[in-house]
């Protein structure tokens, strides 16, 4: 009895510090990013033409100049913060992540200071939840009506805030499995470079 729940401690250990919350992070804003570009575009994809119109005369009358310029060449700012997004989700897990690559003039080979992408990320993952979590109840309770948006398919939704919601929640678990991997295999201050050559070997091969 006492092994099963060892091992079940460690199992639960293992899927909480797995890298591949940061993964899951870094595409699900990917749906999203290509839905804003698409509009941007001008494809009336989940929307209708007269929505798109609408929301391109938005743009060039109330966006500021870079997000109304930008948008004018069919980016949307918007998809550029997601992609943002997806990268800082990589950071957490990929070797690049903890240090600066080599090739990078001035500061290749520097390390990434860890409150670098654990700030944003924890920050993010907060607000995106919390913004996917209120529209859902507001949804739910009726305050947010879909007859209101005739122009928007209901199935908006899914790339949108359903995008938001499950990047808020990825991110804030590759935040904390990135945070106790640091916190493991960090050398302690103070001591020999004999003796941290060890912890050294053992940052190294976590960045592998």
């Amino acid at each position: 009895m006492l092994e099963d729940d060892n091992m079940k401690r460690k199992s639960c250990s293992k899927s909480l510090l797995s890298k591949k919350w940061g993964y899951a992070a870094s595409v699900a804003l990917i749906p999203y990013a290509l839905l804003k570009t698409v509009w941007a575009t001008g494809v009336p994809l989940l929307v209708s033409e007269k929505g798109i119109e609408e929301l391109h005369a938005s743009m060039r009358t109330v966006a500021d100049p870079v997000s109304g310029l930008l948008y004018s060449y069919g980016i949307d700012i918007t998809a550029i913060l997601a992609i943002i997004a997806s990268l800082l989700a990589l950071a957490l897990v990929r070797p690049w992540g903890r240090m600066i690559p080599q090739g990078l003039p001035l500061v290749g080979g520097r390390k990434v200071p860890c409150w670098l992408p654990l700030i944003p990320a924890w920050l993010g993952g907060l607000l995106f939840t919390t913004i996917s979590m209120v529209t859902f109840y507001k949804i739910i309770m009726g305050s947010i009506r879909f007859s209101d948006f005739t122009d928007f398919e209901p199935w908006v939704l899914i790339p949108v805030y359903g995008g938001f919601f499950t990047w808020g929640i990825t991110i804030s678990l590759a935040a904390l499995a990135y945070q106790i991997r640091v916190s493991r295999i960090a050398p302690p201050s103070g001591c020999s470079p004999r003796k941290k050559k060890g912890a050294c070997k053992n940052v190294q091969n976590d960045n592998e």
